[in-house]
């Protein structure tokens, strides 16, 4: 005060230091400041701790005091003061975690540089971002919440920086990943969690903004969506796919998988699965219910863009994602991961780092940066296939047992057709899963699960193959057979039985030749390695003549028409099977013409070791065998022989299914066959050697009973058919040979075997034996109600012959499998689509003519009036009609309001006389006499009758006011519901138009009718005893009542 008083400016540094001693602080500063001692005054408040007296000091002077004045100091030297005054003051007040006061000194730094260094010196982040967003600086502000791993703050800044498509895929990013990966959720399905609507409702408030509006709406409504059912979700998908969104696509889709596994089998619609052709996926979302189709559909859609991501999750290595950007960011949304370069490294920031999926890497690979956790590209690659491998196998077992269970309660009902689509499908899959699996992941817990699905989906070899042929010989079946996918399920079934350790059963061989003779495209490997496993020469034989016959067609149907050179592989071989065969039998012989001919040759080969393998079976000691051939088995073999042997003489009778089954086997166009190939006497070995075994199954009923049992095929279920199909093929022989009516009319004169078979077709033969010859056309009209025509088969030449009841089919260069297997197959009205408009259907349905019923295939090369009389065409089953009813109701409501259909009595009479027409037709194949009737169990027969009931209400009911059309609803949805059961057995029911007996028809038409006395029995024939006496396939001496039934090898 001394100083200050007496001496006045000129010692005020002096006086200044006093205080300074004195730990007067405050007034030190102030005579600093009053002499503009600027550095001295911020060092004692410095000292003194009189920070925001400095701070006060410091602003004065900012405003008004002349910084080159102060003591003589620099101005450089001045604000480096100022600076570290400021520092030192944030410092201390950052040390007493006092922030609010650290920054009043912060932001009176002098640059923004500055306080940003400062600031993340001292990891103050949080105050930071408040700056930068105080002084306007989003972007910057954002890039702090971005290390903060603050992702709804830094989304918020970004939309304030105006980046709006940014900021919407961020908040999308948080609400997708927080919805998987809830704490214990595996990823699926997306959950409610808090705060959900309202991010929802931010995102589509930037998203409106930005120039993606379309996409993220999608999305929103689809994880806004918590109750998954088909109506919403299906649209949701069509807009996804419209607006090309990738992740709401891949939702929905997941989403509709999951309707698809939580509906029951009552909720699924069963009308698309009549046809073989795919519908489009349009047509199919559009479908009101879910189906098999809209299953497989969204599976292997589901599917696809799995494998896309997995192809593309290589490319997250890099920066930038290119053509896969969709997959990848896809990918990022899922996991809730970020990129983040280090040191030129991509490394993947973690939003959620307790998610399931991210405990699957190592934790030494997890590495922690402040409030950030990281993995390198590659273990975020690895962790992301692992998870999506693990995905596609989860879901595709999921499809599995939904398909499963839908095949298993539904079996009974569901057409041969739909549940072998059924089989295919699991089988597909199955396969696409085993493939698959084990390749990234540990999988053996899936293994036997879908091991057990390929073995449930070997259950299509019987619907192929059933018991009853007749069964299978429907337009969907036969185009379903010649898919890829049933040829690789068939090939399938003969690698499980050849993978199996040892050799070969009878049983095994025989499944296995059905297979081979009904597909081709089979590897030439395949066929050497079942060789390799079968134990009888015969079959061996037969088995290498088969594999280089199918090569040979082959390489044939590569050929250019000039071409005649053979398949080197096989030319070889085909050469000495034909020297090998002709030196050990001279019974056949080759016309010189095909020595030159080794396709030819190799055929002939073929039909002779085919004949020693069924004899070489045939003579077995099955009695003995765990695995001896199958009666039905057999008998396609058998039948399939008969057909191969008589081509050979350029024209031949067979049946409709032998004949389809011989078409759908040849892997060529069907091409003439020379009648020279064989001669007569060896053709007429090989239709003995048929004789002999169908007689002695015929004959032998003990042990034929015994056959079937051991087979475990149900006795009192099959031996009707059994022997119905014995007396076809001894039928077929009789008309193709012209001998062994003698054996025929024996067979027919055995009280079991007339007891067994249908009474009209037992009828019609018995008829023409009692006059001691048996017409051709007698014989058609027998098979033709046994629901498999005969024809008469032309090879390479136009045969004239015509026979009354018999199909003709012409086959040459001119016809091809196509063509020949649609005449057999017309197409039928009852499969007109339902998807035109009423009046329109109506119009066209009620004038067709009567003679449009008509089932009977067509032959082409004659008109179909030529072959059945106009009297005989049949009348058939319209399902369709009753979605164009049901279709017409709905019309009739609306209509009653807006007078648009003013001639609606005139229609709905029609309808009526439609649905009488139906009621005609059911009344007549229920009291159709018995001999025409098809085999149907007690459960079908009231099918029948309540059908029949309910076209008689729907008859009544079909008036115009509300109440009825709601019942006629209700009857049109149960008549449906019977389609699956019926169909199959109306379509095969054959009633005549007029409903008359038609017990003299058949020589009506067509003029001459050929007639065929009765040969002498004994000629090639066997007497009774000597029938007795014959060994039989499978029936080996096991007591005395099989005394003679079979060779003890």
């Amino acid at each position: 005060k001394i100083y200050l008083e007496k001496c006045g400016k000129p010692e005020l540094a002096k006086a200044a230091e006093c205080f300074t001693l004195a730990g007067c602080y405050e007034q030190a500063a102030g005579v600093y400041a009053k002499g503009n001692y600027f550095a001295e005054c911020l060092l004692v408040c410095t000292k003194g701790k009189c920070f925001d007296l400095g701070l006060k000091y410091v602003e004065y002077w900012k405003q008004y005091a002349g910084k080159g004045n102060t003591a003589g100091k620099e101005a450089p030297e001045i604000d480096k003061i100022e600076m570290e005054f400021l520092e030192n003051c944030a410092f201390n007040y950052c040390e007493l975690n006092d922030r609010e006061s650290m920054m009043k000194f912060v932001k009176a730094f002098p640059s923004m540089d500055t306080k940003r260094k400062f600031l993340k010196s001292r990891e103050c982040l949080d105050e930071l971002l408040l700056l930068e967003e105080e002084l306007g600086n989003f972007t910057e502000a954002a890039e702090i919440a971005w290390l903060e791993g603050n992702i709804l703050r830094e989304a918020d800044l970004i939309g304030k920086a105006r980046d709006f498509d940014k900021a919407s895929s961020l908040i999308l990013l948080y609400v997708l990943s927080n919805s998987l990966w809830v704490p214990g959720s595996k990823g699926w399905p997306p959950k409610s969690f808090t705060q959900k609507e309202e991010l929802l409702q931010r995102l589509i408030s930037f998203a409106r903004h930005g120039s993606n509006f379309e996409a993220m709406y999608i999305v929103v409504k689809v994880l806004s969506n918590e109750s998954s059912d088909w109506s919403t979700v299906k649209h949701l998908f069509i807009a996804s796919q419209k607006c090309k969104c990738l992740i709401a696509e891949m939702l929905c889709c997941r989403k509709i998988l999951d309707v698809h596994f939580e509906s029951n089998a009552a909720k699924y619609d069963w009308h698309d699965m009549e046809s073989v052709n795919i519908q489009s996926s349009e047509e199919l979302i559009s479908c009101s219910q879910v189906s098999i189709r809209t299953l497989l559909l969204f599976w292997n859609l589901w599917k696809k863009n799995i494998i896309g991501l997995l192809d593309s999750l290589d490319v997250l290595d890099v920066e930038e994602f290119g053509e896969n950007r969709n997959f990848c960011d896809f990918c990022l949304n899922y996991f809730g991961a970020r990129q983040q370069l280090n040191d030129l490294n991509v490394t993947y920031v973690l939003l959620h780092p307790a998610a399931e999926w991210v405990k699957k890497i190592h934790p030494s690979f997890i590495r922690r940066s402040k409030k950030m956790e990281f993995i390198d590209s590659r273990h975020f690659i690895y962790a992301a296939r692992n998870h999506w491998h693990a995905e596609l196998l989860l879901v595709g077992l999921k499809v599995l047992e939904t398909l499963e269970s839908l095949y298993k309660s539904t079996a009974t009902s569901m057409s041969l057709f739909q549940q072998s689509i059924c089989l295919l499908n699991i089988y597909e899959i199955a396969k696409f899963l085993n493939e698959s699996k084990g390749k990234h992941l540990d999988s053996k817990s899936f293994e036997w699960r879908i091991r057990n699905f390929l073995m449930q989906s070997f259950k299509y070899f019987d619907n192929v193959f059933p018991l009853d042929p007749r069964q299978s010989m429907v337009e969907n079946m036969i185009s379903l057979r010649r898919t890829e996918l049933s040829s690789d399920l068939l090939e399938e079934f003969v690698l499980q039985d050849t993978n199996n350790k040892g050799l070969l059963s009878y049983g095994q061989i025989g499944r296995t030749v059905m297979i081979l003779l009904a597909s081709g495209g089979h590897s030439e490997d395949l066929y050497k390695k079942i060789v390799g496993k079968i134990p009888t020469e015969p079959w061996k034989s037969f088995m290498e003549i088969l594999g280089s016959k199918k090569s040979t067609e082959r390489t044939e149907e590569e050929r250019t028409e000039e071409s005649v050179s053979v398949n080197p592989i096989c030319e070889g071989k085909t050469l000495e099977s034909h020297e090998a065969f002709s030196s050990s039998n001279s019974d056949l012989e080759c016309c010189r013409k095909s020595l030159n001919n080794p396709s030819e040759v190799l055929d002939l080969v073929f039909v002779q070791k085919f004949s020693e393998a069924l004899q070489d079976t045939f003579n077995a000691n099955w009695i003995r065998l765990n695995d001896y051939i199958s009666p039905g088995c057999f008998l396609y073999l058998v039948e399939r022989f008969l057909i191969l042997a008589s081509q050979r003489r350029g024209s031949f009778f067979t049946t409709r299914s032998s004949l389809v089954e011989w078409l759908i086997s040849e892997q060529s166009e069907v091409l003439p066959t020379s009648r020279l190939a064989i001669n007569t006497q060896s053709l007429e070995n090989f239709y003995y050697s048929i004789l002999v075994m169908v007689k002695q199954f015929i004959f032998d009923k003990v042990g034929t009973v015994e056959w079937i049992s051991r087979s475990k095929i149900s006795v009192n279920a099959y031996y009707k058919l059994f022997v119905l199909r014995l007396v076809v093929i001894l039928c077929l022989l009789c008309v193709n040979c012209g001998k062994y009516y003698d054996v025929l009319y024996q067979v027919l004169s055995n009280n079991d075997v007339r007891n067994q078979l249908p009474k009209y077709f037992y009828g019609v033969l018995r008829q023409g034996m009692k006059r001691n010859y048996l017409q051709t056309s007698e014989v058609g009209e027998a098979f033709r109600n046994a629901s498999d025509p005969l024809l008469f088969v032309s090879l390479g030449e136009n045969d004239t012959r015509k026979y009354s009841n018999v199909i003709p089919v012409q086959l040459g260069t001119n016809c091809n499998r196509e063509d020949i297997i649609d005449s057999l197959f017309p197409a039928r009205i009852g499969s007109q689509t339902p998807n035109t408009t009423v009046p329109k259907v109506m119009t066209n349905q009620f004038t067709t003519s009567p003679s449009n019923y008509g089932n009977q295939p067509k032959s082409l090369i004659m008109p179909l009036s030529e072959v059945t009389p106009l009297s005989e065409q049949i009348l058939q089953m319209n399902w369709a009609l009753f979605h164009e009813i049901s279709d017409f109701l709905k019309l009739i409501s609306s209509s009653e309001n807006d007078g648009t259909f003013a001639n609606i009595s005139v229609v709905v009479q029609k309808v009526k006389e439609e649905i009488n027409t139906h009621i005609n037709f059911l009344t007549a194949a229920i009291t159709l006499p018995a001999g025409k009737k098809l085999y149907a169990g007690e459960d079908m027969i009231k099918e029948l009758h309540l059908m029949l009931q309910e076209l008689k209400q729907l008859h009544s009911l079909l008036e115009t006011s509300d109440s009825e059309v709601a019942s006629a609803e209700r009857l049109l949805k149960s008549l449906l519901s019977r389609k699956p059961k019926l169909e199959t057995l109306l379509s095969q029911c054959i009633v005549p138009e007029d409903n008359n007996d038609c017990e003299e028809k058949g020589n009506t038409v067509c003029g001459e009718v050929e007639k065929i006395e009765l040969p002498s029995a004994t000629t090639n024939v066997e007497s009774n005893n000597q029938v007795a006496e014959r060994k039989q396939p499978g029936k080996g001496k096991k007591s005395k009542k099989h005394k003679g039934k079979g060779k003890k090898k």
